[in-house]
């Protein structure tokens, strides 16, 4: 665990330095990007909501009994 806090600190590091440290650069970003970077979008949503939908019935029994739990408790001090 240690070493993956020092590994993710020092890419946080160099991730700052490479924004501090601009250059300018003579890029070109093409009109098909943009609808590439919208199909990225929808297919993370779609794959969340799909992924969400097969586990369901546990994300739905979860909170169903964190609920029914504390009615028990009350029931059980009366």
């Amino acid at each position: 665990m240690r070493n993956f806090t020092y590994f993710t600190t020092i890419l946080t590091v160099l991730g700052l330095v490479c924004l501090v440290f601009i250059e300018e650069a003579y890029a070109y970003l093409d009109p098909g990007t943009g609808s590439y970077i919208l199909q990225l979008i929808i297919a993370g949503l779609l794959g969340g909501l799909f992924a969400l939908k097969m586990f369901w019935s546990k994300v739905k029994n979860f909170f169903v009994n964190l609920f029914s739990s504390e009615h028990k408790y009350e029931e059980n001090e009366d």
